[in-house]
């Protein structure tokens, strides 16, 4: 009673219960709340994998749907009604500002790592499972740590790692992606130089000068990179004054790589 007069005194949002219904109270979640939620939510997941396929036509070809026979404006309105039965059940819990994340998140973080439309709803689920369950057990460590911003935290941060870390599609992936291309790139040039070089004198493995080779376009320190990543390979071999030849090996590969379509 006592603290309810003193919110009723308080002039802000917190008078009309408005706290709750924008930010959650997974805290304070009852049994009965979670049947409640179970009750709606299965029907949901039943429903969803019962017009599986129907739900995939919808989303991505919805004229090639409706050529087949399929009523795509009641399964777009079937599928928006599972959208809210979702989003109200997720209100309680993480509130409505926070589930707007909680829709979208879990989606984002698991399209980082495959491009199969199953398996990225699976992802998603175990992800959005995963930041309910992280964010329940760290908001109960701390004093005045609210459950459902700390859930929100936690699926941002599977979203942040998924964009940075995921293979093919991560931002440190793609990276190190392009940084190989551009090594790989480089040293096949170095080899057809190379190759080019040698074909100008009798002997194909006559060496030739790591500058002459930074000249012809591969840089000082790509040129030696180059060079000793080819050297690694058996393609090429170090000789005196920093003067380097086409090994047999070397010589087939850059043959090889004349030829349309060719690589080492």
């Amino acid at each position: 009673v006592y603290k309810r007069q003193m919110l009723q005194r308080n002039p802000d949002a917190r008078q009309a219960g408005l706290d709750s219904f924008l930010f959650g109270q997974a805290a304070t979640l009852l049994m009965r709340d979670v049947l409640t939620m179970a009750a709606f939510g299965i029907p949901a997941l039943l429903l969803m994998l019962l017009f599986w396929k129907e739900f995939k036509l919808l989303s991505f070809d919805r004229d090639f749907g409706s050529s087949l026979g399929f009523p795509m404006q009641g399964l777009e309105i079937l599928i928006t009604s599972l959208l809210v039965v979702a989003i109200v059940i997720g209100l309680q819990a993480v509130g409505v500002v926070l589930m707007a994340a909680m829709v979208v998140a879990p989606a984002a973080a698991a399209r980082q790592w495959t491009n199969q439309l199953g398996i990225m709803v699976t992802l998603a689920a175990v992800f959005g499972a995963i930041a309910g369950v992280s964010g329940a057990l760290i908001s109960s460590m701390g004093s005045g740590l609210s459950t459902g911003p700390v859930i929100v935290l936690c699926i941002s941060a599977i979203v942040l790692f998924s964009l940075l870390f995921a293979p093919n599609r991560g931002l440190v992936w793609t990276w190190f992606s392009r940084r190989h291309n551009r090594n790989r790139l480089r040293s096949e040039q170095v080899l057809s130089n190379l190759y080019l070089l040698s074909q100008q004198h009798a002997d194909a493995g006559h060496p030739h000068s790591a500058d002459t080779l930074r000249v012809m376009g591969a840089g000082k320190k790509g040129a030696h990179a180059s060079l000793a990543l080819l050297a690694e390979q058996g393609f090429v071999v170090q000789q005196e004054d920093d003067r380097w030849a086409l090994t047999p090996a070397g010589a087939e590969a850059a043959r090889n790589m004349q030829k349309p379509g060719g690589a080492m």
